[in-house]
């Protein structure tokens, strides 16, 4: 499996959930989407940035990053393994909101984020009987970043 990380609006592709990642998966890959706010635009720039890898993918999303890869999941079922989304922007208008969860999924998200409310979260895997973990918390996670390693290398590993 290939473990892939979006990363998020106002981050870029290196930050402290990928650093965190890589020190345990040293092959992780992480598409540079820097600048490109349209949902719709980033979600092609990471379709060609993964066009080469033909094994199934682990994709970690954090915030908007999380958006893109249910996204990617929904568009390309057969080539992700699983999904793992940090607080994911499921907050958006309807026409921007993934239809399905096409892949197993985890969602770990903070229970202080005053940038995207837990209750999206809920709400996405109420509806689609995801696990979620909540934790104490803020939007960026980094009191989490054991949560997310843990979920990932149940996945992986």
């Amino acid at each position: 499996m290939q473990l892939v990380f979006f990363h998020g609006l106002e981050s870029g592709p290196h930050g402290s959930k990928y650093q965190r990642l890589q020190a345990r998966w040293p092959q992780i890959v992480a598409p540079d989407c820097q600048g490109v706010r349209d949902p719709w635009e980033r979600i092609e720039r990471v379709e060609l940035a993964l066009a080469d890898f033909d094994e199934p993918l682990v994709i970690v999303g954090s915030s908007f990053g999380g958006l893109i890869a249910s996204h990617f999941a929904e568009r390309h079922p057969s080539r992700v393994a699983a999904l793992v989304l940090c607080a994911p922007a499921l907050h958006v208008p309807e026409p921007w909101m993934p239809k399905r969860a096409p892949v197993p999924t985890v969602i770990i998200h903070g229970v202080d984020d005053a940038v995207v409310p837990v209750q999206a979260s809920r709400r996405w895997a109420e509806r689609f009987d995801l696990q979620l973990i909540e934790v104490a918390d803020d939007h960026r996670l980094a009191r989490s970043h054991e949560e997310m390693t843990d979920a990932v290398a149940r996945i992986v590993e």
